[in-house]
């Protein structure tokens, strides 16, 4: 019997570890990463410890580091089953699969350099303005095949934001353009600072635990909005805040949460994308 895992509790940087473990382990057989039981698992084949192929349905070899390691935050499980691979799907070959840690380190250059990852949330649903939804970006990643026609027919701009994967930057210009609509309202970070003005000032403490808590709502680390579900919990922390500073105090603060929350319902997708796409 070989080694054999089921991660329920994925936090930031799990998967390198994850995957370095086993790298040295020299393990042969597959790394299931999980986002949820409504979308398709990733697949990854290790051959003696090296990377040989990874798969997420259209997304293929290289490109599906790219992608997990942009969204790791939305990765809920990994799973390791050991065993011998009969089949391999060439075009889903590992490029740079030699050595695991200058794999992904490259991969998280990558990553960082993406212009157009500050709006892309793998789990949030869209709606297109062709009538097709769909139940998240990552589903649009997996079955990209049936939405790239639609797409590609939008045209270049200026607000064109690039990113290592061609996928990301046509999703991001249909986003920019209102051809893609997440079907959820969004707050902006920039407007949660007058809303922390409030309190006003912060003791260390509340501080360093806002962060924290901030951080920790994020669809990913460099996110520029807030699904309007994630900042009711943010705005309750705050409340809470506010209303021991004193009751005009927290009153204010609510008043402001209610506003933001009128504003972002009504504000029309592209106009709110438009601004994340400047930030």
């Amino acid at each position: 019997m070989g080694i054999s895992f089921h991660i329920t509790s994925v936090r930031e940087g799990t998967l390198f570890n994850v995957m370095q473990f086993l790298s040295l382990e020299r393990v042969t057989g597959v790394l299931s990463v999980r986002f949820g039981r409504q979308i398709p698992d990733v697949t990854i084949y290790f051959v003696a410890g090296n990377i040989t192929t990874a798969e997420f349905g259209a997304l293929v070899g290289d490109a599906v580091l790219d992608m997990l390691l942009c969204q790791e935050f939305a990765v809920k499980e990994v799973a390791f089953a050991p065993g011998r691979i009969t089949q391999v799907n060439e075009q889903a070959i590992i490029v740079r699969s030699s050595n695991i840690a200058s794999v992904l380190l490259n991969v998280s250059k990558d990553v960082d350099k993406c212009e157009s990852r500050p709006f892309i949330y793998g789990l949030l649903p869209v709606n297109s303005s062709y009538g097709q939804t769909s139940p998240s970006i990552l589903h649009v990643l997996h079955d990209f095949d049936q939405w790239q026609p639609e797409l590609s027919k939008i045209p270049e701009a200026g607000r064109d934001k690039n990113a290592p994967l061609p996928q990301c930057r046509l999703i991001h210009r249909a986003l920019s353009r209102g051809i893609f609509a997440y079907q959820r309202p969004l707050i902006s970070i920039k407007m949660l600072k007058p809303l922390l003005a409030i309190l006003d000032p912060l003791t260390d403490k509340e501080s360093n635990n806002l962060r924290g808590y901030l951080r920790s709502l994020l669809p990913h680390p460099k996110a520029t909005h807030l699904s309007i579900e994630r900042f009711y919990a943010f705005a309750s922390a705050i409340e809470s805040i506010a209303q021991r500073r004193s009751t005009e105090v927290g009153e204010r603060a609510r008043r402001a949460i209610h506003l933001l929350i009128q504003n972002a319902t009504k504000l029309s997708q592209p106009e709110d994308i438009n601004e994340a796409s400047h930030a």
